[in-house]
């Protein structure tokens, strides 16, 4: 199996993530040994750059290749996550969604600008997930609103509920295939005699029956016949067991499932920090917007709310008003 890997924040260049130029330079590595070798990619990301992660996709989506979330995919990684023919999550890992949103500050029209790039990236990604899940175009509006406004957490069972991924990952299995595989691998032999088959070092070789072999053939047949499954047998015997014993693997296994459970803790820490940072961000437009709103004179505060409004909402503005008026006529 051939792996791709998109870990870190998705941004252009590759100085501080992923970036499709590098993914691409791998993938056509792989395509140059077999046009045909399946190839997985296995994501980890916060997301990042919008219009990096489209190209990622397209890429990805062209190459027909399968995904599996390791970690977490936020934002453009979900989106990117959503290219894979056959996409699985662990059952531990997450899946962050979300509208496009910026940090962008300027004037009406620079702000009115990116008000219409955001909502082509909403486009982007709500067309993304209705590829992928078949849902309605409401029903991914509404998973990107999420319960505040600020986009939706989703478990490995909840995404597979939407359609958004195939299958769920157990983890624990998943690193027992592979420490199996490896234990497999280390232990393999050859098809005609055992590596570790050794010899009993005061054995005569004339009675060894690798090298009578040969001669008995040629003269007895009935005797090499007879050579060939005593051999047979003595590498039968000489097979060594296999020496991962349980207490071992499931020692290993328990550590694994410890880092892959404080992996997620922290993700789930990373999760809460941005969207507590979001919520920040656009507080703080909205005290903008309201103290640009706000009356700097008391004669203009009476034009805009009226005598008695203006009395009751800024009190402070009047008696500066008339505080200045006194002092001139004195």
């Amino acid at each position: 199996m051939n792996y791709c890997y998109i870990s870190g924040p998705v941004a252009s260049g590759g100085f501080f993530g992923t970036d499709a130029a590098t993914l691409r330079e791998r993938i056509t590595a792989i395509r140059a040994e077999s046009a045909s070798a399946p190839i997985t990619v296995i994501v980890n990301s916060e997301g990042g750059d919008v219009y990096e992660g489209v190209a990622i996709y397209n890429l990805l989506r062209a190459e027909h290749v399968d995904v599996i979330v390791s970690g977490m995919a936020a934002s453009i990684a979900s989106v990117i996550a959503m290219a894979g023919e056959h996409v699985a999550m662990y059952a531990n890992s997450l899946m962050y969604v979300h509208h496009a949103w910026t940090c962008g500050d300027g004037n009406a029209d620079q702000l009115q600008q990116q008000v219409d790039q955001l909502r082509d990236a909403d486009r982007i990604l709500i067309d993304a997930y209705r590829a992928k899940s078949g849902r309605t175009e409401e029903e991914i509006v509404a998973l990107l609103d999420g319960p505040n406004g600020d986009g939706s957490s989703l478990t490995a069972d909840r995404a597979l509920e939407l359609g958004l991924i195939d299958e769920v990952l157990d983890p624990a299995q998943a690193i027992a295939a592979r420490l199996t595989f490896a234990h497999t691998f280390a232990n393999m032999t050859s098809p005609t005699k055992p590596t570790n088959q050794t010899k009993e070092p005061h054995m005569d070789p004339k009675e060894d029956p690798a090298v009578t072999a040969p001669e008995a053939a040629c003269g007895e047949p009935e005797k090499a016949e007879e050579v060939v499954e005593t051999k047979k047998e003595i590498e039968k015997k000489e097979e060594i067991p296999e020496v991962d014993p349980r207490e071992e693997r499931i020692v290993e296994l328990e550590k694994k499932v410890e880092e892959l459970t404080n992996k997620l803790a922290t993700m789930t820490e990373q999760l809460e920090a941005q969207a507590k940072y979001r919520t920040v961000v656009a507080s703080a437009h909205q005290t903008k917007k309201a103290d640009a709103d706000k009356p700097q004179t008391w004669p203009e505060a009476l034009r805009k709310h009226g005598y008695v409004d203006a009395c009751a909402m800024f009190p402070e503005l009047r008696a500066a008003y008339i505080a200045e008026a006194t002092a001139k006529n004195s």
